[in-house]
């Protein structure tokens, strides 16, 4: 363990290489386990869940949550687009956007002053469809 409550298994490995292999598509973890079928590598769903939920909190995993009874998405972030700003999020083709703006800070100001809610810049995720999918 290098941090308190984090380690790294055999399997958290193959998941995150399986990320990084395909990262440029947001996979289901129905993809990533007929990946790991593929491979003859077994890892259990639970398993894989929880691991991508990790990666997704400590933000190396981007995720688009269970929309209309659509599963939930996830795709690998490259360590230099992993800055503390916001993303846009295209539903259609899953591009990922930094959201850099300065018309968001007042928006945030707004949200903090107005409703006295402050959010969080860097888990900040606006869902909708780029300019080409529109």
């Amino acid at each position: 363990m290098t941090e308190k409550g984090k380690y790294n298994t055999k399997q958290q490995t193959i998941i995150l290489r399986c990320l990084k292999r395909n990262k440029e598509m947001f996979c289901t973890v129905d993809q990533f386990m007929e990946s790991f079928r593929i491979e003859g590598v077994h890892i259990g769903r639970t398993t894989v869940y929880r691991a991508l939920e990790r990666l997704h909190k400590d933000g190396i995993v981007l995720k688009i949550p269970s929309v209309e009874g659509a599963p939930a998405q996830y795709r690998f972030i490259e360590e230099y687009k992993r800055k503390n700003y916001g993303k846009l999020v295209c539903l259609k083709c899953g591009r990922s956007i930094p959201l850099q703006c300065g018309c968001i800070d007042t928006f945030f100001d707004h949200i903090l002053e107005a409703h006295k809610f402050e959010l969080d810049q860097g888990h900040t995720i606006l869902y909708g469809y780029c300019e080409e999918c529109r």
